[in-house]
């Protein structure tokens, strides 16, 4: 059997590579442990959040998959952050992770180009530094000409619960020890990095009398721009949040020797931003409670996932843990709480296209990359799968900058400083957010989708005019005035929004921080037929209009950085007056451009500036022969 694309691993990184090529029309081959185990969620039964809503929906922008997945299965929808900046707004869904699975698992059979095998690869075939193909468990060779490696978690992994454990990938299935003998083959660094989840309790024993109900928003909200409304927001399930008591933490303090992390069992890092409960009540210790939310899995299921109480502790621990918290004196567990351990590689190894350096072909995506989360996976899979069929075609890749996208702030840190732990896509690592915002993912990425080849026409026309809509309002908002006496001025008064003393156009009225732009639906028919989405780019465009040019003019700075390029084989250590470990970071790195390296951890201003004038100097001295 041979392919184009071969893709290792059917979690959500491999769905968004294998599905990216194959529509991309190249033969293409997905391999998984499992038939039934697709784009699963082993931890959280959710998608989106702060940060990775956007991921989410640049991820549908580009043509991947996820937010339709999403949308199509969402228990409950919330647009978080909302009461701050628009900068950090973000959609989250409480997804069904039953029929999220299976609804992936549906596309994924039913997608031309795309064959599906059951099964464990052991070995990578490269021949003179070229991937050509891997080798099963079984013994078959299945050949291509790109190779995608999305394991996930299940690399040499090892669940821990206090003193016991045992090698398994998540939710005691196989682990894979094949390819971690591979990577010291080829000398590709790896570390052992460590993530947790939490238990699972049957519904009906929790007493939910003593906790808060967390309901969605009540909105027209959704991640795909292809989506039709996913609910009926009456039946959107509901979500509860409790506190831990001072039992909890005494049980915690007591027991802490009985940790696998605290007692010496577990060597590996953790993430800093997704600590376990042992690690929280360390971390705080002034702290005498913290929020837990009890959140539904599935309408199949009668479970909550216990989100915000990961921990490593033996079962008798975890037992006395779940009956120190409010309404949880008679609970019953489905799922114990455990941490695994597994192997990923240091993404420094990688090129921006997530391609290793030193395999031609071969190409990393999701946590085996050191990352931590479904969206950070799947972002990762999408651009790799995008890559290898570039590869295939000897086309340029697709590296999507951090100006345009989290993906691109997410892959450039990666690459540019690496991981020390599992890395978590926040908003504080975007210096750019008020211009990647959840409203405007289509604005910043729907063309590229487009010319790909993601994109279907049909969409992309109506892109553009859902596009050319929001331009239209915002002129016609600049064109319309009201006066003092108007009813939209004396309605804008009389709700402390405003105070027109003297005419105003819309568009200026909408500069006013308190003005609700759906009360102006009333005095402007064209904004009625509008979406949410594009009333909130209009409102933030107009708003926050002279912050989005100030950073603009940032980017614009940063753009004349990216494009003064730096030879691949230079040697840094003809580079005079630079530091030494600046010359050691950048031999490691092989930055493309000036930009790139000005991002490497490690790397001052003052290195920069001698760069620059090394590669003047080599220019000039290129130029004059």
């Amino acid at each position: 059997m041979e392919a184009d694309v071969i893709v290792v691993g059917a979690g959500h990184a491999g769905v968004e590579a294998a599905l990216a090529a194959a529509r991309l029309n190249k033969k293409t081959i997905l391999i998984n442990l499992y038939e039934d185990k697709i784009a699963t969620m082993p931890c959280n039964p959710s998608i989106g959040g702060p940060a990775k809503g956007i991921v989410v929906r640049e991820i549908d922008a580009l043509g991947g998959e996820m937010g339709k997945a999403a949308d199509k299965t969402a228990l409950q929808m919330k647009l978080l952050n909302s009461s701050r900046g628009p900068g950090i707004w973000a959609l989250r869904a409480q997804s069904d992770k039953i029929k999220y699975s299976q609804y992936m698992h549906d596309v994924i059979k039913n997608q031309e180009n795309l064959i599906f095998v059951v099964g464990t690869v052991i070995d990578v075939i490269v021949e003179n530094n070229v991937v050509k193909g891997v080798i099963m468990e079984n013994e078959e060779i299945i050949s291509c000409k790109t190779l995608i490696l999305t394991t996930g978690t299940y690399l040499s992994s090892k669940i821990f619960q206090g003193s016991d454990n045992f090698e398994s990938g998540p939710n005691k299935e196989k682990t894979s020890k094949g390819l971690s003998n591979f990577f010291n083959k080829f000398n590709i660094k790896t570390y052992r990095f460590k993530t947790g989840t939490p238990p699972r309790v049957k519904k009906d024993s929790v007493d939910l009398s003593y906790s808060k109900i967390e309901p969605g928003t009540d909105m027209d909200l959704k991640f795909s721009f292809t989506s039709n409304k996913l609910l009926e927001y009456d039946k959107q399930e509901v979500c509860y949040l409790i506190h831990s008591t001072n039992e909890t933490k005494k049980i915690i303090e007591d027991n802490l020797n009985k940790s696998a992390m605290y007692s010496g069992s577990i060597q590996s890092v953790g993430p800093r931003y997704c600590p376990s409960f042992e690690d929280k009540i360390v971390r705080f210790s002034d702290k005498e409670r913290h929020q837990i939310f009890l959140e539904p899995e599935s309408m199949d299921l009668d479970t909550f996932y216990v989100q915000g109480f990961s921990t490593s502790m033996p079962i008798d621990v975890q037992e006395k843990m779940l009956k120190s918290l409010p309404g949880f004196e008679n609970v019953v567990v489905d799922k114990w709480a455990y941490a695994i351990e597994y192997d990923c590689i240091d993404p420094q190894q990688l090129k921006l296209s997530l391609e290793i350096k030193t395999i031609d072909g071969l190409f990393f995506a999701g946590q085996i990359n050191g990352t931590s989360g479904y969206e950070e996976a799947a972002g990762q899979g999408l651009i790799a799968g995008i890559n290898a069929v570039a590869k295939v075609n000897n086309t340029e890749p697709l590296l999507l900058s951090r100006s345009e996208s989290y993906i691109g702030v997410m892959i450039d840190d990666l690459v540019n400083k690496g991981v020390v732990e599992p890395y978590r896509l926040l908003t504080s690592r975007a210096e750019n957010r008020l211009i990647l915002r959840n409203d405007n993912a289509e604005l910043r990425l729907k063309e590229y989708g487009y010319k790909i080849g993601l994109i279907k026409k049909s969409e992309y026309e109506s892109f553009l005019k859902f596009k050319n809509e929001i331009e239209d309002t915002i002129e016609l908002l600049k064109n319309i005035r009201f006066t003092p006496k108007t009813n939209l001025a004396v309605k804008l008064k009389e709700l402390g929004q405003a105070n027109l003393t003297q005419g105003f156009s819309a568009y200026e009225i909408l500069k006013q921080p308190k003005v609700d732009i759906n009360l102006l639906k009333d005095y402007i028919p064209e904004l009625v037929s509008l979406s949410t989405l594009q009333l909130q780019n209009i409102l933030i465009s107009i708003r926050f209009e002279g912050y989005i040019k100030k950073e603009e003019e940032e980017i614009m700075k940063l753009i004349k950085l990216e494009k003064k390029l730096i030879p691949t084989n230079l040697d840094y250590n003809m580079v005079d007056n630079i530091a030494t470990e600046a010359k050691q970071k950048l031999s490691k790195v092989k930055p493309t451009s000036l930009g790139q390296a000005s991002r490497i951890t490690g790397v001052n201003p003052s290195d920069i500036h001698m760069l620059a004038f090394h590669l003047k100097k080599i220019n000039k001295w290129n130029n004059n022969r």
